[in-house]
Formats: structure tokens, C-alpha cells, sequence
């Protein structure tokens, strides 16, 4: 009964991430066309660069410390586990939340005083520079708090907070647009995203702070940080793998450019959002199977997780050139060219977790940060030669080039970390040609719309099978709702 309840609650927690991100990225894509249309190319670029920014700074001024909680959780165990009050879990994330308040009016300072002088160089004025580093120090409080619910399976609470935030930038975003900055439609953006954010920061902070007062920093903090410090490099070179090309972009050939190939990126968020919705509930199930020795249990689940989300893939590679059309303005209807293989990187970036789960649970982070640094190098030395060479186009396909690159190296370096592979290769192997192949066909069919749409109707039925004989959570849908119809 323990272990049906406990199955019970890791896949009720998934389908509630899955769906609930659904419904916030929905809210997403309904302003999409709005803000595409709202702001020029060019305003589009200047945000979406302070956004790439702020994924790096976020993880320097958090020290990545939310990469800890998974294991800390294991090690310090809480109060109702037996551990010594002052010595428990929630001690520890208070402990770390105030070396991150600490930080943020260090780089705060920092800021105000030598800001100007990097305002040419990161191609930002002084006033962005001040809300992103707000905005950093926000995000870096909420990336612990989405670790600390995810680690507890509490959906619900993540759902809230995200969607309170997600609501409230969009209108705060547009109200700012039509009143205060008309002409500078980018600052309002900017403006309309870091408040609402920073608000909720608050409210988590004084929440994390009533559950355990933060204290024992000596006990605590060596730890943490000789965890989460080299996350710090592998975390900013993960921005670099997956925003960087953007910056580069803005600066090789121009924010309209960069807004363009950004704007691509709406769809591969499709990817990215049911990636991290499933990660939710997959590292926390992967800590207890490998604590309990469950190999053969991993290998079998791994090998229908990395399924669905090929299945996925592969339907929104073949539509994509359709979405961008709805999504965007004609503007940004050369976008379709680079949005396959950006979207196909997305697979081999969700693919990464896999071997990465391994090198997390056994606090081999130095081994995680030598992987995605020695990627990150390859993907910023193909930008410099091949965006010079081909336009902005050619950073979707040294995304997608590295991306391969990167999981294999993770895969590599998992297999040195256990000892063995927890994993099927050739699975993952034959699921990645596949991907590839469609890849291939959905770019020499990008003109052939019943083609691809056919190719994208048939594999969505693959899906729905393979769904129902592995999984079965539609059917499960169905059966609950017919209940409560009765």
C-alpha cells in the first residue's frame, strides 16, 4: 500500500507540473503575438539579451545554492525525520537564503558604483543594469524556493506562485507599454517582469525564514558552497549553450537580428517547459530508486520518460514553421528556418538530465562543470566562425551540434561516476537517430505543409499508444472525470 501510494503521488505530481506549465505557457503564447507586435525586432532583442544576462548573473549572486537542496534533504534529513533542531533541512535553506541576501547587496552595490562602465560593453543602459541585478537576485531566491516544493512533490505551490507571477508581469508589462513607456517599449517589458517577481521574493523569504531561522552558517555553508560552487560554471555555461548565441548575435549583427532568432525560442520553450515539468518529478524518484539500489527499475522508466518527450519533439519539429507563423508578425516569419534545429537541440538539452542525475546524486558536481564548460567553449568558437560566415541561422545549428556534444559528454562522465551505465545506450542511441532523421525530413519538407503535418498527425498517434501501454495517464484522465460526472 506504501509503495502504491508513494507511485500514486510521484505521478499525480507529474501530471500536475506537466499540466499546470502547460497552462502557464499558455498564457505565454496567447502574448506572444501581442508583445510581437508591441515591440519592434529591435526592442524584442534588447529584452531577451537582458534575459540571457540574467540567467548568468542569477546563478553567480545565488551561488547556484538551489543545486544543493536535492542532496541536503538526504544529509541533514528535518525535524519530523529526527534531526537536531538548528541542524535540520529547513535551517539549511534558511541559512543559504540569507548568503544570498547578503550577496545581492554586494552586487548591488557593485553595481551602482561601476555599473556604467559595463553598460557598453553588455549593451545595456544604467537603469536595465539596476533591474537586473533586482531581477537576478529574484530569480536566485525563486529557483530555491521551486527546488525546495519540487523536492516535496507540492505542485500546487509551485503552480501558484508562478502563475501569480506570470499573470501579473504580462499586464503589468502591457499597461506600462501604453502609459508610461510608449517609446521605450523594452523598459517596460523589463520593468513589468522584475516587480511582480521581486514581490513574491518577499513573501518566500519571510515564509522560508517562520519555518527555521537562519543560523549555524559554519555548519552549514562549507558544505553547500563546496557543492554548489562549481554549479556556478557549469550553471553560466549552460546560459551560454542556450542563450549566449543571442548576445552574440546582438552584437555580430544586430538586436533585430537577435530578436528574430529569440522570437524562435517561443516554440522551443514547448520543449523546454514539459523537460523541466517532468525533471520536477524525475530527479527526486531517481534519488530514491538509486538510494535503494533500483537499476533495472531506472533503466525501464528512463527509457519511457526519454520516449514520450522524443514523441514530443518530434511533433512540434514538424509544426513548428506553422507556430511561428501564428505566434509572430511577418516580421518574424524567417524565424521557421532556424526554429527546427533549435527546437531539436531542446531534445539533446532535455536528454543531458538523464546522465546528469547521476553525477547530481553522487555530489560530482566538479565532473558536471568540466562537461558543460568544455560544450559551452565549442558552441561560442562555432558561433564566432560560423555567424560571421552564414547569419544568425547558423547559431541554430551549432546549438543543435553542441547540444549532441554536451549530452554525450555528461553521458560519458555518468558512466565514470558509477561505475557502469544505469541506462540503455542503445535506446537512447536509436532514439536520437530517429529524432535526427526528422529532423532532417521536416527541413526538406519546410515548404510541404501535408507532409509534414501527416508525419506530425502519425507520430502524435504513436504517442497516444505508446502513452496508454506504458503510462496510461489519459486513461486514468478519463476514468476520474467520469466518476465525478456520475
Amino acid at each position: 500500500m506504501r509503495i502504491m501510494a508513494e507511485k500514486n503521488k510521484v505521478v499525480k505530481a507529474g501530471i500536475g507540473y506537466i499540466i499546470g506549465n502547460y497552462l502557464l505557457k499558455g498564457l505565454s503564447f496567447l502574448t506572444v503575438p501581442i508583445f510581437s507586435r508591441l515591440m519592434k525586432p529591435s526592442d524584442y532583442g534588447i529584452y531577451n539579451t537582458f534575459i540571457a544576462y540574467e540567467a548568468i548573473l542569477y546563478i553567480v549572486m545565488g551561488f547556484a545554492i538551489h543545486s544543493s537542496y536535492k542532496n541536503a534533504l538526504y544529509k541533514y534529513r528535518t525535524i519530523d525525520d529526527g534531526a537536531e533542531q538548528g541542524k535540520d533541512y529547513d535551517t539549511y535553506v534558511s541559512a543559504t537564503i540569507m548568503l544570498q541576501m547578503i550577496s545581492a547587496v554586494v552586487w548591488f552595490l557593485l553595481v551602482l558604483a561601476i555599473g556604467q562602465y559595463f553598460t557598453q560593453l553588455l549593451g545595456l543602459d544604467f537603469t536595465s543594469m539596476i533591474f537586473l541585478c533586482i531581477y537576478s537576485f529574484a530569480g536566485s531566491i525563486l529557483a530555491c524556493y521551486n527546488a525546495h516544493v519540487g523536492l516535496k512533490y507540492q505542485y500546487k505551490s509551485f503552480l501558484l506562485v508562478s502563475g501569480i507571477n506570470a499573470v501579473s508581469n504580462i499586464i503589468l508589462s502591457i499597461v506600462l507599454m501604453y502609459t508610461i513607456f510608449p517609446q521605450n517599449r523594452y523598459m517596460a517589458r523589463i520593468i513589468g517582469t522584475t516587480l511582480p517577481v521581486t514581490i513574491i521574493t518577499l513573501f518566500i523569504i519571510i515564509k522560508f525564514f517562520k519555518k527555521a531561522r537562519p543560523r549555524n552558517y559554519k555548519y552549514f555553508l562549507p558544505w553547500g558552497l563546496k557543492y554548489s560552487v562549481p554549479i556556478i560554471s557549469h550553471g553560466i555555461s549552460q546560459v551560454i549553450l542556450s542563450q549566449f548565441d543571442r548576445i552574440m548575435i546582438n552584437k555580430i549583427i544586430s538586436s533585430s537580428a537577435a530578436g528574430i532568432y529569440s522570437f524562435a525560442y517561443n516554440i522551443y520553450a514547448i520543449i523546454n517547459v514539459t523537460a523541466r515539468s517532468l525533471d520536477n518529478v524525475w530527479n527526486p524518484w531517481f534519488y530514491e530508486q538509486m538510494r535503494n539500489k533500483n537499476i533495472e527499475n531506472i533503466k525501464k522508466k528512463s527509457n519511457i520518460y526519454t520516449l514520450m518527450m522524443l514523441l514530443v519533439s518530434i511533433v512540434v519539429i514538424l509544426i513548428s514553421p506553422e507556430l511561428v507563423k501564428i505566434l509572430g508578425d511577418e516580421e518574424y516569419w524567417s524565424a521557421s528556418y532556424s526554429v527546427i534545429p533549435i527546437v531539436a537541440g531542446g531534445f539533446f538539452a532535455f536528454l543531458y538530465t538523464i546522465p546528469a542525475s547521476v553525477e547530481y546524486y553522487y555530489e560530482k558536481t566538479k565532473f558536471i562543470a568540466v562537461g558543460t564548460i568544455a560544450a559551452a567553449i565549442i558552441n561560442v568558437v562555432l558561433n564566432l566562425i560560423f555567424i560571421n560566415k552564414f547569419g544568425y541561422i547558423a547559431a541554430a545549428y551549432t546549438t543543435l551540434f553542441t547540444y549532441i556534444l554536451y549530452f554525450i559528454f555528461h553521458y560519458i562522465i555518468a558512466i565514470k561516476v558509477h561505475g557502469s551505465c544505469v541506462f540503455s545506450t542503445k535506446t537512447l542511441v536509436l532514439y536520437s537517430a530517429l529524432l535526427l532523421a526528422l529532423t532532417a525530413l521536416s527541413l526538406i519538407f519546410i515548404d510541404f505543409i501535408f507532409v509534414r503535418w501527416s508525419m506530425a498527425i502519425f507520430t502524435g498517434i504513436i504517442f497516444i499508444i505508446s502513452e496508454e501501454r506504458k503510462v496510461g495517464f489519459i486513461s486514468k484522465l478519463i476514468k476520474k472525470h467520469r466518476r465525478n460526472v456520475k
